[in-house]
Parts: C-alpha cells; sequence; structure tokens
C-alpha cells in the first residue's frame, strides 16, 4: 500500500514537471520602446465615444479634464465619456487592436510608435488648416514623414526658474541674462553676494540626467540624431562642447551633492534657497506656491542662456480603423480641444484639498493664447508655452528610448564623475545607437 502510494505520488511530480516543460514561460518584457503587446480584451468602455486620459479620472487632473470635456458635450448632442487610463503601452495596443470608439491621450513617443505601425488614422488633410496654431516644431511631433497621426494638446516646456530675492540681494538683474556668458556671471554673483549656490543640477543616473543634457546639446547646435532618425549624429564637436559646460562650468557653480541629484532632489534645493536658479516645468512654480510663497518665482526662457526647452507634448489620436459616425465626431472633439477656450481652461489647473486651492498642472500648446484671458493671473507662464518653439527632443525616435535607458542615462552619470571621458561617451552611443536604429528601424 505505500509503495502504491510513493508511485502515484512520483507518478504526479513526473507529470507536474513534465506540464511545466510544455507549458510557455512567461517572461518579462524588455525594457525597449517596442514591446511585444499583449492579446487582451478591452476594459469595458461606455456606450459612443470616449476619450481615454493618461491620469485616473478622479485625480485633480482628471476632474479638471473632466470640466473641459463637460463643455464640449454642453455643445454636442452626443456626449463623451472620459475614462481613466495610464501610458500603459500594452492596453493601448490592445484598445487599438479592437478599433475601440476612443480618442487617445498619448505622449509625443507613442503617437510616432504606433503611427510608425499603422494603428492610428492619418489626420494630415482633416487638420491641415489648424496646423497653424501650433510650432512647427511640435506639430512635427505627432508624424513620421509628412503624416500626421497626433495633433498637439497640452504638455510642458522648460524654463529657467530664478529666486528673486537671491537675485535681488546678489544684485542681478534677470533682464540682463541673454547669453551663456551673463547666465555665467550671475552664478558668480549670486555666490559672491548670498549663501545660495548659482544653479541646481541633476548628476544622478536616470531618466533626468538624460533631458537635462539634451537641452544643451540641442542648444549648441548638436543633435541626438540626423534629420530622418536612421543614424546616431550626437558624436560631434557641438556635442562634446555642450557636456563640457554642463559639467565644467555649470557643475562648478552647482550644489555640492549634484553629481547624485536626481530632478526632485534639485526642486527641494531651490525651494530651500540653497541654489538661485533650477531648470524645471510650471510645476516648479507652484511647488513654491504650495509651500508658503517662500519666495518670488521669476521664469526666463532657456534660449536666455543658450539651451533648447525639453518638451513633452501630449498628442489627440484615434484608431486607424475607426469608421463613420464616431470618426467625424473624434474630429470634433479634438477641435474642441485645441480651441482657443478649451486651451483656457487647461490654464485654471487642478484643485488641491490639502491647499484648497487650483494649481496649473500642464500648458496650453496653441501658439496663439498669450491674449488670452487664461493668462491674466500667470503672465509669466507665456515663457513655458513660448518653450515650445525652441525645443528639445529627449526621444527622437521610438527607438531612441532603448538607448537611453540601456546607454545614454548611466553613461553620462559617468561623464560627470569622472569615471569615463566625453569622447568615450560619445563613441559609444554612436557605436551601440546605430546598432539599436538598425536592429529596430522606425
Amino acid at each position: 500500500m505505500i509503495i502504491k502510494k510513493r508511485l502515484g505520488l512520483l507518478l504526479t511530480l513526473i507529470l507536474i514537471v513534465m506540464l511545466s516543460s510544455c507549458s510557455p514561460q512567461t517572461t518579462p518584457l524588455a525594457n525597449t520602446a517596442e514591446p511585444s503587446p499583449v492579446a487582451q480584451a478591452a476594459s469595458t468602455l461606455p456606450p459612443g465615444l470616449s476619450m481615454r486620459i493618461t491620469w485616473t479620472d478622479y485625480s485633480g487632473r482628471g476632474v479638471a479634464i473632466q470640466k473641459i470635456i463637460n463643455g464640449y458635450n454642453q455643445t454636442s448632442s452626443t456626449p463623451v465619456a472620459m475614462i481613466g487610463g495610464d501610458e500603459d503601452i500594452q492596453a493601448i495596443q490592445a484598445l487599438l487592436d479592437q478599433n475601440a470608439p476612443v480618442v487617445f491621450v498619448l505622449p509625443y513617443r507613442y503617437v510616432k510608435y504606433f503611427g510608425a505601425k499603422g494603428n492610428l488614422m492619418d489626420l494630415t488633410a482633416a487638420f491641415q488648416s489648424e496646423q497653424e496654431y501650433f510650432y512647427p516644431q511640435v506639430w512635427a511631433l505627432g508624424g513620421i514623414k509628412g503624416v500626421t497621426y497626433g495633433i498637439p494638446w497640452l504638455g510642458h516646456a522648460m524654463c529657467l526658474l530664478y529666486n528673486q530675492t537671491l537675485l535681488k540681494q546678489a544684485g542681478v538683474d534677470p533682464t540682463s541674462i541673454t547669453s551663456r556668458e551673463t547666465f555665467v556671471e550671475a552664478l558668480t554673483k549670486i555666490e559672491q553676494n548670498t549663501n545660495a549656490r548659482g544653479i541646481g543640477l541633476v548628476g544622478a543616473e536616470g531618466n533626468d540626467i538624460s533631458w537635462m543634457v539634451n537641452q544643451f546639446i540641442y542648444g549648441f547646435g548638436g543633435s541626438l540624431t540626423n534629420q530622418d532618425g536612421t543614424a546616431v549624429a550626437i558624436n560631434s564637436n557641438e556635442s562634446r562642447a555642450a557636456i563640457e559646460f554642463y559639467k565644467d562650468v555649470l557643475g562648478s557653480h552647482a550644489q555640492s551633492t549634484w553629481l547624485t541629484d536626481n530632478g526632485v532632489e534639485v526642486m527641494n534645493h531651490f525651494r530651500n534657497q540653497e541654489v538661485a536658479f533650477e531648470i524645471q516645468g510650471i510645476w516648479g512654480v507652484t511647488d513654491i506656491q504650495k509651500n508658503g510663497d517662500p519666495f518670488e518665482v521669476g521664469v526666463l526662457s532657456l534660449k536666455d542662456i543658450g539651451a533648447c526647452a525639453e518638451v513633452g507634448p501630449m498628442m489627440l489620436a484615434i484608431p486607424a480603423g475607426m469608421t463613420s459616425p464616431l470618426r467625424e465626431q473624434a474630429m470634433e472633439l479634438i477641435r474642441y480641444l485645441i480651441s482657443t477656450k478649451a486651451q483656457g481652461q487647461i490654464l485654471l489647473g487642478e484643485y488641491s484639498p490639502e491647499y484648497d486651492a487650483y494649481y496649473p498642472f500642464r500648458t496650453p500648446i496653441r501658439n496663439d493664447m498669450q491674449g488670452d484671458n487664461a493668462f491674466a493671473a500667470y503672465p509669466e507662464y507665456i515663457k513655458f508655452v513660448e518653450g515650445f518653439d525652441n525645443p528639445s527632443i529627449d526621444v527622437p525616435v521610438p527607438a531612441w528610448q532603448v538607448i537611453k535607458d540601456e546607454y545614454y542615462g548611466v553613461g553620462l552619470h559617468q561623464v560627470m564623475s569622472g569615471e569615463k571621458s566625453i569622447d568615450d561617451f560619445l563613441t559609444q552611443i554612436e557605436t551601440e545607437g546605430n546598432r539599436i536604429l538598425s536592429d529596430k528601424p522606425l
């Protein structure tokens, strides 16, 4: 009896092992800009047309966007539902594969990725007349090879923020900062006449050092790739000079911990008045407002110091197979969202129950908003919109995300810390980058 039980147990174990070896193994997705989408059913969607955002619908941003959608619904006989979401590329792919009746809010790099795969509708002809409302560089981010797949809606552009109190104490007139040279002079005066360092810099390995340094590479006349994105172009004298300026010149005026600081830590240094300048988006201003307004924040364009603004436009796109009449309604909704009325509502911001106030979380992107009433309360925010005219593109083609994740961020940190020379870094990115671009062509 005991032998039979042991034999049965042995056979069961053998069967389990055999089934396990025959079953497909689940492996984690590679950290790549082109993951393999999973086959999954779309989440239950409301009837009719929906708009999927990249934040939860109950968040402050979701509630703010719902108010904009409500404005559209008041003008339409067919209401649109807003649904919360995220940037899960597989979930988006599943919805696109089913031609779900959804207007998508997508980062520009996703628009390029899904557009290249044929998942998004060609909007070139339908929105040709609206193109003039946007800076050409931003409009181009929503397309590939002249075909428009995404329409700019809202986003961020970086600016140079400064502590007005510290600049006044140091005798620095912000209007005198019109070049890299005058900026460095201002940093020196700050350090000579206050207890603060000049600028908050990022040096830690990760995403922040990538976009931060790229702003100077573009500003010096360099580029990450050639114009059509088929080859790496960063190994140039312009890129070398930009990295040297960031490391040796700005680094000498940065906080003592800059080599290990990320963007959040730079914001802390700025808030604590340990540095006089920082490069941030609109949230850098609202962060000071939310923390008791210890000082007034001024805003300068990055072009004033010879740099380009890192931009993150969110685009509106629809599935390639969407049919009439949903297709026409989707385009009608997009036109409403990019109207001056709806664009102005973006600046009304999201509600913060902690501070019982509203704060802008992104800026509109239209290039003709300067005279809008929404900017009357925030005139300094105009410079954030103008940053879209002078952009630094952190991910020029989808495959660059792989280069960035595997080599770029860690390599830049090694350069800043002295572990790797600038020439070795540029050569590595050129060699490995071209290999990746050839393996994953756009």
